[in-house]
């Protein structure tokens, strides 16, 4: 009986010194290591990382009175390096279209402003597990007096969008509108519409309404009847290098978690999103 709990005493004592082993290597979350050997995460652990974001809100934004960085996805990314034990974070703010050069060229390690899965930035960059699903919509000048109500009316229009984002991948192959407009700042695009230099703006959904929410007496309104292409909606995701495995590993594992204890479902609400946007939804005929 002795030697039974003494192996007993021996095993457990074993478990806890592997379990502490785990904890003291700095590259441990919840009891799971991030060491398949490309050594990305011990990296972040131990050098930090910097985190690449655009003037995207409500995903990613500076504030103008307090000056810090702010919204879902930067929320979220404090989350996601705090679980992870990365304590040296380097927030850059850039145009959307720099992002991913700026990742490449290992001048960032995260982009954390979403991004849209695609084949081309497949081929570039590797994406996190889903954080989020979201979708498009288009803005039109207050009582749609020009009648642009889906992708067929674009024709013969000046259209506005984000400059490398999704929509700018879709409208620059379409050779039949009289103008592709292309800005950094969702802002920007919404005020050229409503001063009549673009026709339509289009943006993901949740900017157009949380914009409209802060200026309800601006003189644009979102097409409630827009139908979306497949191509327009997806979840978001954030983006690595492909070499950064651990890394990559980590932070999904980290949004998974997240997401099953509800804390991702907490930040989203607080910028408009509601429990509908953590899973696909069909887009409604």
């Amino acid at each position: 009986m002795r030697k039974i709990i003494l192996a007993v005493v021996t095993v457990l004592t074993g478990i806890v010194g592997l379990s502490n082993a785990y904890a003291d290597d700095g590259a441990a979350m919840s009891g799971v290591r991030f060491d398949g050997g490309d050594g990305s995460y011990t990296r972040a652990v131990r050098d930090g990382v910097t985190l690449a974001i655009a003037n995207d809100p409500p995903s990613t934004f500076q504030d103008d009175k307090t000056h810090q960085f702010d919204g879902a996805d930067v929320r979220i990314f404090r989350e996601v390096m705090k679980r992870l034990g990365v304590t040296k974070v380097n927030w850059q703010i850039m145009p959307f279209d720099a992002m991913i050069p700026a990742l490449l060229s290992g001048r960032a390690d995260v982009i954390v402003d979403n991004l849209h899965e695609n084949e081309a930035r497949l081929r570039v960059v590797a994406f996190t597990s889903p954080a989020y699903w979201y979708g498009s919509a288009i803005a039109v000048q207050k009582g749609n007096p020009l009648n642009i109500h889906g992708w067929d009316s674009f024709a013969g229009h000046t259209v506005g969008t984000l400059r490398g984002s999704i929509n700018h991948q879709l409208l620059q192959g379409r050779k039949d509108l009289k103008e592709l407009k292309l800005y950094t700042s969702s802002e920007a695009e919404f005020a050229d519409l409503m001063a009549g230099r673009i026709d339509v703006a289009m943006e993901d959904g949740i900017k157009i309404v949380q914009f409209l929410k802060q200026h309800p007496s601006s003189s644009m309104e979102m097409v409630v009847d827009y139908k979306p292409l497949p191509q327009e909606y997806g979840y978001a995701r954030y983006a690595v290098r492909k070499n950064d495995v651990d890394l990559n590993h980590a932070v999904s594992r980290a949004l998974d978690e997240m997401r099953a204890d509800g804390t991702l479902a907490s930040i989203l609400k607080q910028f408009g999103y509601s429990d509908r946007n953590l899973w696909y939804f069909p887009v409604k005929d």
